[in-house]
C-alpha cells in the first residue's frame, strides 16, 4: 500500500496527567483533523462500560463510531466481545512490553491486532471526513503496535509535562476546570509511582523511534499553554496538515466538538477554553514530595528543560 493510500495518526505519546486532552482536542479542532480521544481504551470505556463519547451521545449511538465500528466488524461488538479484544490488546501495550517491542520481536498476534485498530482508525477518519485522526492513548509500546499496521502512517508527537507538576496532578481526585454532568474520580498515585511512570515514558518514546528521522514530535505542555499558536502550528506540520489556527484566540482555544472516546473527562469540552499555566504544585506540594519526584526523575528531567 503507498504511503497516502494511508490514514495518517497522530499518537500522543508520553505520561499520563500531561496534557494530552488538552492537546488532543486542540490538534482535532483544526481542520481536516477529528479528535478520537484514547483509542485503546476505547473499547473498554465505550463499550464494556458503556461510556459517552466526547460528543455527549453514548459510544454506542455515537454518529462516528457506531458507523465505524459497524465497517470493522460487522455490528458493535457485544460486551464480551469488547473485553477480549480489549484484553488482547492490553497485554501488548503494557509497560514491561517496551523491551519486548525494542527487540522487534515478530508476532502473529500483534499483526492481527495492528490490522483491527488500523481499520478501526481508517473507519474514523473515513466516518468523520478527517484526513488526519488525534489519538491521545499515550502508551509508547501502544504506538509501535499502530505502526505495525500498513493502514496508518503514525506521526508521534511527544508531550512532556514538568514532573513534579504531573506527580502533583496524580495526586488529585478530579480533573481540572471539568464539565458540569461528566465528573468522574481520578486516577491516584503516589509521588514515588508517578514519578517512576514519567522516567519511564519519557526514556520509552524517544527509545522506540530511535531510528525514525520524522519522530518524534517534542511538545512541552508548558509551552503549549504559554504559546499555543507556536506549538500547535508545529503539531499540524508535523501531521501534515495546514496549520488553520483560526480557533486560537487571544481569550484561549475555541475547541470544536471531539469524538474521544475514552480519556479524562475534559475530553468532553468545547468552545471557549482558557489556559494557563497550572503551577500550584510549587505551593502545595509538600516539599518532600516534590524532591522526591526531582530525584526519581532526574535522569531524563534536565534533558526536557525541567
Amino acid at each position: 500500500m503507498t504511503r497516502q493510500a494511508r490514514t495518517t495518526v497522530v499518537l500522543i505519546a508520553g505520561g499520563g496527567r500531561s496534557g494530552s486532552t488538552l492537546l488532543g482536542n486542540a490538534l482535532g479542532s483544526v481542520p481536516g483533523a477529528v479528535s478520537a480521544g484514547e483509542i485503546k481504551l476505547g473499547l473498554r470505556r465505550g463499550l464494556v462500560e458503556d461510556g459517552h463519547c466526547g460528543c455527549r451521545e453514548p459510544v454506542r449511538s455515537c454518529p462516528v463510531w457506531l458507523p465505524a465500528f459497524e465497517m470493522v466488524f460487522g455490528s458493535v461488538p457485544t460486551t464480551a466481545e469488547a473485553d477480549e479484544l480489549d484484553r488482547r490488546i492490553a497485554r501488548l501495550v503494557r509497560t514491561r512490553r517496551v523491551p519486548w517491542w525494542l527487540a522487534g520481536r515478530p508476532s502473529a498476534e500483534a499483526d492481527e491486532l495492528a490490522d483491527v485498530l488500523g481499520r478501526l482508525i481508517t473507519a474514523v477518519a473515513e466516518v468523520s471526513g478527517a484526513s488526519v485522526v488525534v489519538d491521545s492513548s499515550k502508551l509508547p509500546a501502544y504506538g509501535a503496535l499502530l505502526e505495525r499496521s500498513p493502514l496508518l502512517d503514525v506521526r508521534i508527537v511527544h508531550l512532556v509535562r514538568d514532573p513534579r507538576a504531573v506527580a502533583w496532578s496524580w495526586q488529585r481526585q478530579a480533573a481540572s476546570h471539568q464539565v458540569g454532568g461528566y465528573e468522574e474520580e481520578m486516577e491516584r498515585f503516589s509521588p514515588v509511582k508517578s514519578g517512576l511512570m514519567w522516567l519511564e515514558s519519557s526514556s520509552s518514546v524517544p527509545a522506540l523511534w530511535r531510528d525514525d528521522p520524522d519522530n518524534p514530535l517534542v511538545v512541552r505542555y508548558e509551552d503549549l499553554v504559554a504559546d499555543p499558536a507556536r506549538e500547535l502550528g508545529r503539531a499540524a506540520a508535523h501531521a501534515g496538515l495546514e496549520a488553520d489556527l483560526s480557533f486560537v484566540r487571544g481569550d484561549g482555544l475555541h475547541l470544536a466538538a471531539s469524538h474521544a472516546v475514552a480519556g479524562n473527562p475534559n475530553r468532553v469540552r468545547l468552545g471557549p477554553v482558557q489556559l494557563r499555566r497550572d503551577d500550584e504544585w510549587q505551593t502545595a506540594m509538600p516539599r518532600r514530595d516534590q524532591a522526591v519526584v526531582s530525584a526519581i526523575t532526574a535522569p531524563r528531567r534536565h534533558r526536557y528543560g525541567y
